[in-house]
């Protein structure tokens, strides 16, 4: 089964953070002193390496700067143009609904005969309520809209 658009996107996102930390490993800076030189915050570089915040173009301008490599700029750039585009098809899929994504594995499901699922978080799919899916689902809804509940 093809892992689904958001976890492609994360993924993406993640492995642009992690080359990020690479290039400031491989040029001998700390993250207080990427972010130093930067002029950012602390709190950006972190966000940025653990692919908790996207960083824009300008950002990998700055990065590449001040870690002495101006030549993997454009290919970052590529990639972090790669992933703004993942993440555009999810919210776009997400926005009219998943039920087309469901469709595209419903024959793998019907030939599914043995179907193994752990997370430590949640109820797995098959086992859950109409209730629970939907506490879940509005909760997810309103931490992305920056609600709390």
């Amino acid at each position: 089964m093809p892992a689904s658009q958001f976890s492609s996107a994360q993924s993406a996102r993640q492995a642009l953070a992690d080359r990020l930390r690479d290039i400031r490993l491989d040029a001998g800076l700390t993250a207080r002193g990427l972010s130093t030189a930067a002029g950012w915050h602390e709190a950006k570089t972190s966000k940025i390496e653990h692919g908790k915040q996207q960083p824009s173009e300008a950002d990998l301008r700055t990065w590449c700067a001040v870690c002495s490599s101006p030549e993997l700029l454009a290919d970052l750039i590529a990639e972090l143009r790669s992933v703004d585009s993942m993440w555009l098809d999810w919210r776009r899929a997400e926005r009219t609904g998943l039920r087309h994504l469901n469709a595209s594995v419903r024959d793998l499901y019907e030939r599914t005969r043995q179907y193994r699922s752990y997370c430590q978080t949640m109820v797995p799919g098959l086992l859950q309520t109409a209730a629970y899916t939907t506490a879940v689902l509005t909760s997810i809804r309103d931490r992305r809209l920056g609600r709390v509940s």
